[in-house]
């Protein structure tokens, strides 16, 4: 089958990218997003480099500011800043940048039906049916990339519950009169969490958050607080939370004819709490599952919840097992940060994705098909290949990095 029918539900950057790639290919792709686009997403909007390498060139023209300066922050410690043109973060509103990747995949070729809530789906050996408010969709496979809680994928016995499942209130507000301009702040402190000031083009998005459950319930005083110290009003704006779930989801990630991707798979790290990379590389994964799938090269879609978790969890296991030896002593941790070029680097490195294993777009299972790990050819759409690209010299080179 060279021309599957592919069901895509939700039009995050995770659905979006499966979609955009899968049109691209020459599937018969239908994109489905519960809400009228564009849509509010909540998110602080920090693309590090990973995920900068994984868009199409359009998703970076609503960039609203590139920030390469951080400041840090720890009790006992005070802060300092550090400077990382390697781990310039791009500072993007989700409204507009999902909506850039929707409409990149809706020119690739697939059909987009917005404020369509997918409210079923049934998978058996012949395919997959999505009943919607509007009527009754077939399709030979689905990437399911919804969200969190994950409606759907509870509904296949997929996913199951994250590995960690964090909690973020955040709030716009005006620029802070203390912190230096083209300035990020991050600040440690909070048990399994830390406090962010991004800026964008006209404001700055504050936030909390934390997967500690007994935090939780001081968020709100965590955030006013964090406010404060950056001389701002939390109450100068509207303080909304959502979830955000860590780590991959314990349970299978694909079945048969279904596919998870983004945060219905959990991809975002237990460090940052950074999505917006891995649910992208979790949409390339889906649509190379499927293009796989529909060469008949693999007899069903299962294989992606080895290929996902052997491409994002030797990542996603480090960065959580830093976060937990971090939260032990964070002091001590930024000291490190602070005082040592190797343990700067390294933590530069994980930003911005420069070296195993936080060099997650150069893994064997995604390298042949993209050039993913080629610098200077990204962005490129998957399944599309360089001239004079040889795959097996492609993936031996990735499989040796």
């Amino acid at each position: 089958m060279s021309q599957p029918r592919v069901a895509v539900i939700g039009a995050g950057p995770a659905g979006s990218t499966a979609a955009r790639l899968l049109a691209e290919r020459g599937a018969d792709v239908t994109l489905f997003e519960a809400r009228r686009l564009p849509r509010p997403k909540l998110c602080g909007g920090g693309l590090t480099p990973k995920a900068q390498r994984l868009v199409p060139r359009e998703a970076l023209e609503v960039v609203e500011r590139r920030v390469e300066r951080v400041e840090l922050r720890a009790p006992h410690l005070g802060s300092f800043r550090i400077e990382a043109p390697a781990a310039t973060i791009a500072m993007v509103e989700r409204t507009r940048f999902d909506l850039t990747l929707v409409e990149a995949a809706a020119r690739a070729g697939a059909e987009v039906r917005d404020a369509t809530p997918v409210l079923d789906i049934v998978e058996d050996e012949t395919g997959v049916a999505i009943r919607t408010a509007g009527g009754r969709f077939a399709a030979d496979v689905a990437v399911v990339a919804d969200g969190e809680p994950s409606a759907l994928s509870r509904r296949l016995g997929l996913g199951g519950t994250p590995h960690r499942l964090a909690l973020a209130l955040e709030v716009d507000l005006p620029f802070s009169s203390v912190v230096a301009p083209e300035t990020a702040v991050l600040a440690f402190g909070l048990r399994g969490g830390y406090g962010w000031y991004f800026p964008k083009g006209d404001h700055a998005n504050v936030g909390v958050g934390s997967y500690r459950a007994s935090e939780h319930r001081r968020l709100r005083g965590d955030l006013a607080r964090f406010a404060r110290d950056l001389g701002l009003d939390p109450s100068a704006g509207h303080v909304r939370g959502h979830w955000i779930p860590q780590g991959l989801r314990t349970g299978p990630l694909a079945s048969d004819r279904v596919v998870l991707a983004g945060d219905a798979a959990a991809t975002a790290d237990a460090l940052f709490g950074e999505g917006i990379s891995y649910a992208l590389l979790s949409g390339v994964a889906a649509a190379q599952v499927i293009g796989d799938w529909a060469d008949g090269a693999i007899g069903s879609l299962q294989d992606h919840d080895r290929r996902l978790r052997g491409v994002l969890g030797p990542a996603l296991d480090r960065l959580g097992a830093i976060a937990l030896v971090a939260e032990g002593s964070i002091s001590v941790a930024l000291l490190g940060v602070r005082l040592s070029h190797t343990v700067r680097e390294r933590a530069i490195d994980a930003i911005a994705g420069r070296s195993a294993p936080f060099a997650i777009d150069g893994r064997c299972e995604l390298a042949c098909a993209c050039g993913l790990h080629a610098a200077e050819l990204a962005p490129r759409a998957l399944f599309v290949e360089p001239a004079g690209c040889d795959r097996c010299a492609w993936c031996l080179a990735a499989c040796a990095a």
